[in-house]
């Protein structure tokens, strides 16, 4: 299945900026990927997002960036400090499938590239949001998804 997907080498090395640029972040970053449709079904940056996810000041703000109808993966360097008062800024895949999505295609070629875009943005953490994130209950659940260990 993983020969169905292609990430091009743009976006490999768009990835591979993303990480050596966030590792000492102050604020939330994030890349959004996105599966392009048949034929190719090459895994690319949503640079009309990505534009957008950089003036998002928190991940309450993703909701109303990321599209309801469409799943998405998201790199996000997250800034946070330790018990130890240790700054850390830990890469976090997001994998954004709004309920909301009704193609049971696009659902599938989401679900079968997850480990192949996991792997290539080499994140030990994974986490899915089908939320929204329309209430603090939902921002604040994802916050401590990705701050647990």
């Amino acid at each position: 299945m993983s020969n169905l997907y292609q990430i091009a080498p743009e976006t490999k090395e768009k990835i591979r900026k993303f990480r050596i640029s966030t590792s000492r972040a102050e604020t939330v970053k994030a890349l959004p990927l996105k599966i392009e449709p048949k034929p190719s079904y090459k895994i690319v940056i949503e640079e009309d997002e990505l534009e957008e996810l950089e003036e998002a000041e928190d991940l309450s703000d993703f909701g109303d960036i990321l599209p309801d109808n469409s799943p998405r993966y998201v790199l996000i360097a997250y800034p946070l400090t330790n018990k130890d008062g240790i700054k850390q800024t830990p890469l976090v895949l997001l994998y954004w499938k709004p309920q909301t999505v009704v193609s049971q295609e696009w659902k599938m070629l989401y679900a079968g590239a997850l480990e192949l875009i996991r792997n290539e943005c080499g994140t030990s953490k994974l986490v899915e949001v089908s939320s929204g994130l329309e209430d603090d209950s939902d921002v604040q659940e994802l916050k401590e998804q990705i701050e647990t260990r």
